[in-house]
């Protein structure tokens, strides 16, 4: 691959701006698609790509290029950019050198990206689907990646980052009732095919025979699939700086306010081990601490990248990750939620573990209805019966009131670290 020389390019970007940042990403990755028990696709790919921003004046400038050698085109274009863009009243400037915390990047240096690799993941998901035969694989996929950032800044901000990827996917069908089930993780010895090919086999089967419920409310358990991709979704949409100030955050203006169950508490924690994205920094140069946002029910913090936080008159609270183009979008590294832990499925609840349409809910009002699959009815712990054709609804904002306890037991997802919870009285229309 080309070697990219950064010196250079903010030696010449000083020529041109006020502050020059240069991100330069080298990756790898492979992916295998298997559909019907046949590996139908395998696609390889490799480079580098080199994000530039320019400042002058509060005036920020973007650009990005898949070509190490057009730098001088991509750098260019970024102060041309500038010139287009709006001030950003308030700018304090890009980070400086800090001190970063202590910790290990998410990088497993025994992960090989080879389709022997991938194919042996794929065949041990498979294997663990043959615990319940009734069930039939579909689609399957696995997904492996390695790379390393580096970030530099004019001001002599220059840290770098390794990570490695592995993802998971699995689906299948028994008499018409479906199963899905995925994983990921920087690190291979967190990964357990088997017990995914297990498991997305037996929601699959004992999902059939499922039985109506009537309208009415009931108390909900939700899996950590549903609280991460539905609760913790628009959480995350509420709280971050940029929606915020363009008045899209129902909770514009709430700092202090209690917002939450008294024992509920949502906290950033990037460098959390149990995590997949631990991060020493942000991709501005900003170190990532813990970020108390949810404390004991009260709202706390919003997150901010540098513009947004110049723009509210505060300090970044280090959540800049990098989009495609370069420009930067605000995301938490690994929220952790603590609260009143107990057996949630104590009582009699309905169980939910996937949700159908949890990107129909509104990030402004928290407003939703979706419809529930690999649902049952629990007494005892204890699965009774499935439930079929059911949906759930309500407002997730209102249900952060309504939480009445979550699991010990966690999951793992790409932005957090995830229970079960309780959610009393939700509405569920059969």
């Amino acid at each position: 691959m080309h070697e990219v020389d950064i010196d250079a390019i903010l030696r010449a970007g000083e020529k041109l701006a006020d502050e020059t940042e240069v991100l330069v990403l080298t990756f790898e990755d492979l992916s295998l698609e298997q559909r019907e028990m046949a590996v139908a696709a395998v696609s390889e790919h490799a480079g580098t790509s080199i994000y530039i921003r320019t400042v002058t004046g509060g005036r920020i400038g973007v650009s990005a290029t898949s070509d190490p050698t057009r730098w001088k085109d991509c750098l260019t274009a970024a102060v041309s950019s500038a010139k287009l863009a709006e001030p950003v009243e308030g700018w304090k400037g890009l980070p400086g050198p800090a001190a970063l915390p202590a910790g290990d990047d998410p990088f497993d240096p025994h992960l090989s990206i080879d389709p022997d690799t991938a194919s042996a993941l794929l065949a041990r998901m498979n294997e663990g689907a043959t615990a319940h035969p009734d069930a039939r694989v579909v689609t399957a996929g696995v997904s492996l990646s390695k790379g390393s950032s580096v970030l530099a800044n004019s001001h002599g901000v220059r840290y770098e980052r390794q990570m490695t990827g592995i993802s998971l996917g699995l689906d299948a069908i028994a008499d018409g009732s479906t199963g899905y089930e995925y994983d990921a993780s920087p690190f291979l010895s967190r990964i357990d095919p088997e017990k995914m090919g297990e498991q997305t086999a037996f929601w699959a089967t004992a999902s059939r025979n499922g039985v109506a419920v009537p309208t009415g409310r009931r108390d909900v358990v939700l899996s950590e699939h549903v609280v991460d991709s539905l609760i913790l979704e628009l959480f995350t949409e509420a709280v971050n700086g940029r929606n915020v100030l363009t008045g899209k955050s129902v909770f514009a203006g709430k700092l202090g306010e209690t917002v939450a169950d008294s024992s509920i508490s949502i906290a950033d924690v990037p460098m959390d081990p149990r995590g997949n994205s631990m991060r020493r920094f942000d991709t501005e140069g900003t170190p990532a601490s813990r970020c108390g946002i949810l404390e004991d029910g009260v709202l706390s913090s919003f997150l901010y990248d540098c513009k947004t936080a110049a723009q509210a008159g505060t300090a970044s609270t280090g959540h800049a990750l990098r989009g495609g183009n370069g420009a930067t979008y605000i995301s938490p590294h690994c929220l952790r939620v603590s609260g009143d832990v107990c057996d949630v499925t104590r009582e009699p609840c309905l169980f939910v573990r996937e949700v159908i349409g949890a990107h129909t809910a509104n990030p402004l009002t928290g407003e939703f209805s979706v419809e529930v699959a690999n649902a049952f009815l629990m007494e005892n712990g204890e699965f009774v019966q499935p439930v079929k054709k059911a949906m759930i609804a309500g407002n997730v904002f209102e249900m952060l009131r309504q939480i009445d306890g979550i699991s010990a037991e966690t999951r793992v997802f790409d932005g957090a670290v995830v229970p079960r919870m309780r959610i009393s009285s939700m509405q569920v229309i059969g």
